[in-house]
Parts: structure tokens; C-alpha cells; sequence
């Protein structure tokens, strides 16, 4: 079983707000997730839910089981999403 750690991370720049998707882990399912992130057709995203929805798409995508949720917001007021996932 290979544990991963998915979560967004949000920005507020002169251009507008980005949310940029990382992954965290020591398993040979990271590789493949950081490649499905950089084949995104907007990633960076410009909206959290955006965002989200990638998120949720990887995770299905290469069949990862959720474990964990936490939503929050940073310091900017700006949406976070953080799944521990498990596969």
C-alpha cells in the first residue's frame, strides 16, 4: 500500500489568483500523478475549483483511495485542498 500526500497550493499575484497542484510521497505513484499534473490543460489553475476538480480527477485517474481531507484557507483568504491518499 503507497501513501501520498495531494494538495493545492494558492497564490495571489499581480496576474490573479493560481493554484498549483504538489505532490508528496516516497512512491513509485508519484512519478506518475507529477506527470498526469504537468499534461493539465490549465495548470496552473485560475479558480480553486478548478483546481479541485484536477485534483479529484488524478486521484481517480490512477486509483488512489481518498484517506483524509482538510480544507482550509491561507493567509491571503485563498482556498487550500489537502487529500492524504492511499493506493
Amino acid at each position: 500500500m503507497q501513501t501520498l500526500v495531494l494538495k493545492n497550493n494558492a497564490r495571489e499575484g499581480s496576474s490573479g489568483q493560481t493554484y498549483t497542484i504538489q505532490v508528496v510521497g516516497d512512491s513509485a505513484v508519484k512519478d506518475a500523478i507529477r506527470d498526469s499534473i504537468k499534461e493539465l490543460e490549465y495548470h496552473p489553475a485560475k479558480a480553486s475549483q478548478r483546481s479541485l476538480i484536477d485534483m479529484l480527477a488524478l486521484i481517480e485517474k490512477h486509483n488512489m483511495q481518498i484517506r483524509f481531507t482538510e480544507h482550509t484557507t491561507n493567509e491571503e483568504g485563498l482556498e487550500e485542498w489537502l487529500f492524504i491518499l492511499q493506493g
